[in-house]
């Protein structure tokens, strides 16, 4: 429908609406664009609530793993550093860290 209205602006009457009832659908398509927008911006907070039983430096591991995963950016091989900061209780930031940001000029 949306394609029909975008198609035929100011004639609704061609994809077989009214004028208003034109304007309510876009309306809800802009709101649900809107929503999606708000969802890509948020930023990703580890919800790791489910490890509430274990110790915060194995919890830390484990969040500074996800970041190393799906963060882009990150150096360094993921699961070693995992396994590393598993032994050593605290995460290897001379192998796995987040990269440099650039400065543009």
């Amino acid at each position: 429908m949306s394609c029909c209205i975008q198609r035929n602006p100011g004639v609704p009457e061609a994809c077989g609406l009214t004028a208003s009832e034109a304007a309510m659908y876009m309306a809800g398509v802009k709101t649900a664009m809107d929503e999606a927008a708000k969802e890509e911006e948020a930023p990703v907070i580890w919800d790791d609530a489910h490890n509430g039983d274990l110790p915060e430096w194995r919890r830390e591991c484990i969040r500074f793993y996800g970041d190393c995963k799906t963060e882009p950016g990150w150096t360094g091989p993921c699961y070693e550093c995992l396994r590393r900061c598993e032994a050593q209780e605290e995460w290897p930031v001379s192998m796995c860290k987040p990269g440099r940001k650039t400065r543009r000029k």
